[in-house]
């Protein structure tokens, strides 16, 4: 059977309605480059690691265990922060930001900014066509977004913290050497906060 042109542009437009995040513009996935952790012995140390998350497809496993895709909206990393020290370390949830090829700064989102960010669908644009979702996918997404972000808070001696940092997408033409710091961390009795580096390409590896 012979499909037109017209049929076939037909069929697409009601895809892209049916599922919006497929057709839109997605955030590019960040390969680890190197990364800079303390320098302290291994019995009296802070480790905090980065991993970027990756949720195309509707089948990813990162998409079915978080219950949502991310990639579709945000630039997003997951973080372990592990106190291997004997002290109390307090967490700062908000402290990251990333730059990109343009040493464009991009600040961690608060909880309300990755809200209205959602919103948008990932646009800067406030013209952007937003299509209309079920109530119920919007609820359900948002607590969802509440749900995985790294929270503050304190992190007790041998304890650990897991969240997720969401940025807004980052261009996929200015992400070739992508620089993240998180300051994070802050050991009870110090009187500054610990820093990590990490960088990123979305170039192949």
């Amino acid at each position: 059977m012979m499909i037109s042109h017209s049929a076939r542009a037909s069929w697409i437009f009601v895809l892209c309605l049916l599922l919006p995040s497929a057709c839109a513009t997605r955030a590019p996935y960040l390969n680890p480059i190197a990364s800079e952790s303390d320098a302290s012995t291994a019995s009296n140390q802070v480790i905090v690691e980065i991993k970027p998350v990756e949720t195309t497809g509707i089948r990813n496993p990162e998409r079915e265990r978080l219950g949502i895709d991310l990639s579709a909206y945000y630039t997003a990393f997951e973080v372990t922060i592990r106190n291997r020290t004997s002290r109390t370390v307090a967490l700062d949830g908000q402290a990251a930001d990333i730059l990109d090829d343009d040493r464009t700064s991009y600040a961690v989102l608060s909880v309300e900014e990755s809200l209205d960010y959602y919103r948008s669908r990932g646009s800067s644009d406030e013209a952007a066509l937003v299509l209309p979702r079920p109530l119920s996918v919007i609820k359900d997404e948002m607590g969802k977004i509440r749900q995985v972000r790294l929270k503050s808070g304190e992190i007790p001696p041998g304890g650990s913290e897991t969240g997720i940092l969401l940025f807004r997408k980052m261009p996929p033409e200015k992400c070739r050497k992508v620089s993240m710091s998180f300051k994070g961390v802050r050991i009870s009795g110090e009187d500054q906060d610990r820093e990590f580096n990490f960088t990123f390409s979305c170039a192949e590896p």
